[in-house]
């Protein structure tokens, strides 16, 4: 029965290989052993096999061996004994068996006589899983032993022995047959995301005994240990950016996810930033603020994390600010700007890219500014025949607006005054409010309007050859 088991266990393998490539680690026990080969003198071709003692033991504790004294089979066959296919080959299980009554298999002292009490773990070579995702075991086994008393689990390290984890814990498998032996039984489990593209796996199998005299023979065996990866392909994290990786303050801007190999999903972070859908593959992220931002992307298969990280740098929004300097002329305070365009109301102006501009004409203005390839646009300002904010109607040579700037009334001639002029402020009932002097040469005079009370006004300006009134409503 074993030597068929075996045929069609090569010959599935062989479609396993060939048809998929998945199956990357085996071990089937096959010392040439008929009996009594303890499992620190196995070495099969993987390596060999080791044992540590993992709790208190009694004097005659059961023990580990390899060889054929129990038969490994498939799902739902009964055990059986020593079947050699050739003189050199007995085709072994990994077994817990007696050290008062020998090798007989999977047949143990549960105690009572002898002290039995037995905690030892069989564990395998270091298994190289470099390359390997989604990681699976499987193999064949046959248990009875006493529930939760006596009994095998399956053990894992992910640091080649230096500590280990509990992997699995396999119920007790079908009933005995009616020669004694039990069925055997299949297993599966998965190897934790520790498993995945690492050299220093091992596995183990332990096994207890409480030597209270009660327990069922099959002990404990295994055969036809087998890992199996869901991929070998080990994914590559990357993305781009629509725009690079300098760009505006203010902007929101398209980030793709550009990874090769299989992954089951990801996760994009920058810390303040905006992110719009940080699990897709293309998402938005905006920036409000100028700095240096780490932008990672990180793609998982199988669990494991693979990172593709970046440095954006976000350059601030030049804010410009409009000024009022000089005769109609308006102007941008500010460095680093590398180039400028006025605009009236939404229209570019031909030839206006200086940080001045000048004219008579009625319009809204703006202005826009640029600073490390990052635009600005400022705030509206209106400018017109009538004055600045349009407050009030020319009078001659001479216009008076709100100086956005000082925060003063502010007197304008189109050209530099000839001679001193006299500027009067009256009140409806003729009383003069304020007189100053607006000096030769001068273009603008500032008059501190702070103590005028809100209501209609009239300003005079006078020379020793003529005066012009205008009106003001304040």
């Amino acid at each position: 029965m074993k030597k068929i088991f075996t045929f069609f266990s090569v010959l599935l393998t062989t479609i396993t290989f060939s048809s998929y490539g998945q199956i990357f680690w085996v071990e089937n026990f096959e010392s040439t052993s008929t009996a009594g080969e303890l499992v620190t003198a196995y070495t099969g071709p993987n390596g060999a096999w080791t044992l540590t003692i993992t709790g208190t033991e009694g004097t005659s504790p059961n023990v580990w061996y390899v060889s054929c004294a129990e038969n490994g089979h498939t799902t739902g066959v009964c055990g059986t004994g020593c079947a050699a296919v050739s003189p050199t080959a007995t085709l072994a299980t990994l077994h817990v068996g007696s050290t008062t009554l020998g090798d007989l298999g999977a047949s143990y002292d549960a105690g009572g006589v002898f002290n039995t009490t037995t905690d030892r773990r069989a564990e395998s070579p270091t298994i190289n899983c470099t390359g390997k995702y989604g990681i699976t075991m499987k193999f064949y086994y046959i248990m009875d032993g006493q529930p939760a008393v006596d009994y095998a689990t399956i053990w894992y390290s992910a640091n080649n022995g230096t500590t280990w984890t509990l992997l699995d814990s396999p119920p007790t498998t079908p009933p005995i047959c009616p020669g004694g032996q039990g069925y055997w039984d299949a297993r599966s489990v998965v190897l934790p995301l520790s498993a995945n593209n690492n050299p220093n796996v091992k596995i183990g199998f332990r096994w207890v005994n409480n030597n209270d005299g009660i327990g069922t023979d099959p002990s404990f065996a295994v055969d036809s240990v087998s890992l199996n990866p869901s991929s070998t392909v080990v994914p590559v994290a990357s993305y781009t950016v629509a725009s690079g990786y300098t760009l505006c303050q203010d902007s929101c801007e398209l980030f793709k996810n550009t990874s090769t190999g299989p992954i089951d999903s990801l996760k994009w972070s920058a810390t303040g930033a905006s992110i719009d859908n940080p699990r897709s593959d293309t998402t938005t992220i905006c920036f409000s603020a100028s700095g240096v931002y780490t932008v990672t992307m990180t793609a998982y298969r199988s669990g494991t994390p693979y990172t593709a990280t970046h440095a954006v740098t976000v350059n601030p929004t030049p804010h410009p600010v409009i000024h009022y300097s000089g005769v109609h002329t308006l102007s941008v305070t500010g460095t680093g700007y590398t180039g400028y365009q006025w605009l009236n109301g939404l229209s570019p102006i031909s030839g206006a890219t200086t940080n001045t501009y000048t004219s008579a004409s009625s319009g809204t203005y703006y202005v826009i500014v640029d600073s490390d390839g990052c635009p600005g646009i400022s705030a509206a300002f209106t400018f017109s025949t009538t004055g600045i904010n349009g407050i009030n109607t020319p009078v001659n040579n001479y216009w008076l607006f709100k100086n956005p700037t000082s925060g003063k009334i502010t007197l304008h001639s189109g050209m530099p005054l000839e001679a001193d002029i006299n500027v009067m402020v009256y009140d409806a009932a003729g009383r003069v409010l304020h007189n100053e002097v607006w000096l030769q040469g001068a273009t603008s005079k500032d008059i501190d309007d702070t103590e005028i009370a809100p209501g209609f006004y009239f300003i005079r300006f006078a020379d020793q050859l003529s005066q012009h009134v205008m009106k003001w409503v304040k």
